[in-house]
């Protein structure tokens, strides 16, 4: 069942506080997974493609407009595999999305222009092994874990939540 945006993205003339959230996908295609490969500030990483919900969409709209301008994929969202909530107000959502076409390269939106005005970041999407997974500085790690023990049963604990102090999250390997 699709998650209610008026949850998250309140009518622009209340007073109430809107929560940070953040909607991702986590595309397979085989044995691979679609991950976005990050040089920031010269810290490199992966994140599965993913970003803020914006007024008036729910988790599951902004994970499929994340997939397609930091991937140009197209994507089938899924199930709700994970859900973080964190001490900071803010919140993750993790959807499993099945791989339908394209090719992955970044699209033309805040990422691609942010690359060009600053040659410290790097966005680039990238096909991995899923076994490759363990090896990888992969935020947020929690999230990288679960999907690798949950992979084994195919999902069959899922959906999972927890919550989380940021001060908390594990940063390196």
């Amino acid at each position: 069942m699709p998650i209610s945006a008026d949850k998250f993205c309140p009518e622009e003339n209340t007073t109430q506080f809107m929560k940070r959230i953040r909607s991702a996908g986590i595309i397979m295609n085989g044995e691979k997974v679609m991950l976005i490969h990050r040089l920031n500030q010269g810290k490199e990483y992966y994140v599965f493609p993913g970003g803020g919900v914006e007024k008036g969409e729910s988790p599951e709209e902004a994970a499929s407009r994340e997939i397609g301008e930091e991937t140009s994929l197209k994507a089938k969202i899924g199930k709700l595999l994970y859900h973080h909530v964190y001490d900071d107000d803010t919140e993750q959502f993790f959807y499993l999305c099945r791989y339908l076409s394209g090719e992955p390269k970044l699209g033309e939106a805040n990422e691609a222009r942010e690359m060009k005005e600053n040659n410290a970041s790097l966005y680039t999407p990238e096909w991995h092994e899923v076994k490759e997974l363990p090896k990888l500085l992969l935020y947020p790690l929690e999230i990288r874990d679960w999907f690798m023990d949950d992979i084994k049963s195919d999902f069959k604990n899922t959906p999972r939540e927890a919550t989380l102090k940021t001060s908390e999250l594990r940063e390196s390997l």
